[in-house]
């Protein structure tokens, strides 16, 4: 069987246009070289093959293909690499708001550059020392009402700063952590819309494709993600592929197709000192429904304020490993209430009365949680504060004759700050409370600064680890992705001889015909 007269050009033409298309891929390239995310785009081609289906009895002899032709446009992209570098992006922003967190609590704490808490417990104890060279003296106990006034203070402030570091942290998670992964969510679920529309109509619709892989990519330094496609059926035996983000490994949809739940930052519902993360979902009938889904954040930005700002350690109600704002805040409590209490009961009256150096501002007798002494509330006694005369009691010895020169009560004091007697139990609440440490004043607010540093140099070395690693895999990630101009350049040159020899092929098959109609009759 003679093949048909014109199959050659049809070979030819399928050669020209392959070619022209690789030539506009290689430009569409190349412009783009500059533009951020986009994927390089390759064309997809295949061999045409020889169809029998219209002809009777089949073909005898060589049977040779129709020449080329194209499936579509798609893209240079590792979808393995893509989850890996999005793993370590959540690892990345967890771990650096931690780091900056963790950092402005370690300023606070600061007993190297500037004098805090150690360097006024010391100076109390040197003026306790003074006063026994003559405990009557108003003039001598007044200065040591003035250091541990000084001492109140800064325990206030310590816990005041604590708490201006919550609150901008706060305010980082709700106005800029959250806000922004709810615009992230909103625009990926507008892009599957646009995206699914495209692909119904066969446009692969790249372009849309890469600003979403770049938003998915931003949303992975908020929060733990898993992407995952779902194909759909449009009828006709085609299906175009859906994209569905969960959280983490939770099952919680972050985007639906085109829909998308928004966060909201609130309270903990059983704990008002922990801050909350709630789920909110718009139902078909105008109502919203919030679950808190704090627990179920593990990675990302988002999770790493969860872990500063609620982080407990041994004080949580419940097993909680993390250690951030609420858990230091809770030492330097635990501090200042033994402190308060320990020396309240050694200056107690000869005869057992209280008589209270310390207590908790804004107490009210009706009320007894208000009665704690806290860093934040502890203060002087009214009393101490009004004495005139002495107010410290210098000895409990009782018996004929003047006491007032004796000091046996006041190195009984200075005792509960050095080892010995002045080493106690440091529990989470109170006396029945988990221990957490044992020593004396100053050794637990050095075991509660040594814990910070050490927690921020965590902190930092998990950072750089991280770090690293996502550079790492985003490296390869371009190396496969992102457009390389000596590599285009080599494709204009393959496909512009490509293109030659199509056309050449053209005019020998031309030349051809031409000898097969005007000389064989000759």
């Amino acid at each position: 069987m003679l093949r048909s007269t014109f199959l050659g050009y049809k070979t030819a033409t399928s050669a020209l246009t392959v070619s022209q298309n690789m030539m506009d891929v290689v430009g569409q390239n190349i412009s783009n070289v500059n533009t951020q995310g986009y994927s390089r785009q390759r064309l997809d081609i295949n061999s045409v093959s020889l169809s029998n289906s219209n002809v009777k009895f089949g073909t005898t002899g060589a049977v040779i293909g129709q020449g080329v032709g194209t499936s579509g446009v798609s893209q240079y992209r590792d979808s393995f690499l893509d989850l890996r570098y999005r793993t370590e992006s959540a690892k990345v922003g967890s771990e650096e708001v931690q780091l900056e967190a963790l950092g402005d609590l370690e300023s606070i704490f600061d007993e190297i550059t500037t004098d805090g808490l150690d360097s006024q417990f010391s100076d109390l104890l040197e003026q306790l020392h003074s006063l026994t060279s003559s405990p009557s003296d108003p003039v001598l106990e007044g200065v040591v009402r003035t250091s541990a006034e000084m001492l109140t203070q800064i325990f206030n402030n310590y816990s005041n700063q604590i708490d201006t570091v919550k609150d901008q942290q706060l305010s980082y998670l709700k106005d800029g952590a959250v806000e922004k992964t709810n615009q992230i969510l909103g625009n990926i679920a507008d892009l599957n819309k646009q995206i699914k529309a495209d692909n119904v109509s066969g446009n692969p619709a790249l372009e849309l494709n890469d600003e979403r892989n770049t938003l998915i990519d931003e949303l992975s330094n908020y929060l733990d993600i898993k992407v995952s496609t779902e194909p759909l059926e449009i009828g006709g035996g085609k299906t175009v592929d859906e994209l569905v983000i969960r959280l983490g490994n939770t099952g919680l949809e972050l985007v639906n197709r085109d829909k998308n739940i928004e966060l909201v930052v609130g309270e903990n519902t059983t704990n008002p000192y922990e801050t909350a993360i709630y789920s909110e979902t718009n139902n078909d009938d105008g109502t919203t429904t919030q679950v808190d889904i704090s627990t179920l954040i593990s990675g990302g930005q988002i999770g790493g304020y969860l872990k500063f700002l609620n982080g407990s350690g041994e004080y949580a109600s419940t097993s909680y490993e993390n250690k951030g704002a609420i858990y230091f805040e809770s030492m330097l409590d635990t501090l200042a209430n033994k402190f308060a209490n320990i020396m309240n009961d050694t200056n107690k009256s000869v005869d057992g009365y209280d008589k209270d150096l310390f207590s908790a501002r804004g107490a009210d007798a009706t009320d007894p949680s208000t009665e704690i002494i806290t860093a934040g509330n502890i203060k002087i006694s009214d009393n101490w504060a009004k004495a005139t005369d002495s107010y410290i009691t210098n000895t409990k010895t009782t018996g004929v004759g003047d006491n007032s020169g004796a000091t046996d009560n006041i190195l009984k004091m200075i005792s509960k700050f050095q080892s010995g007697e002045g080493t106690f139990d440091f529990k989470t609440s109170g006396d029945t409370g988990t221990p957490i440490f044992k020593g004396t004043f100053q050794e637990f607010l050095t075991y509660t600064s040594t814990r910070l540093s050490l927690q921020v140099s965590d902190a930092n070395t998990s950072f750089d680890t991280y770090s690293d690693t996502q550079y790492q895999i985003d490296y390869a990630r371009s190396s496969i992705s992102s457009v390389d101009l000596n590599e285009e350049g080599v494709n204009l040159l393959t496909y512009s001889k490509s293109y030659n020899a199509a056309a050449r092929l053209m005019t020998t098959l031309d030349d051809m015909l031409d000898t097969l109609i005007n000389e064989m009759a000759r």
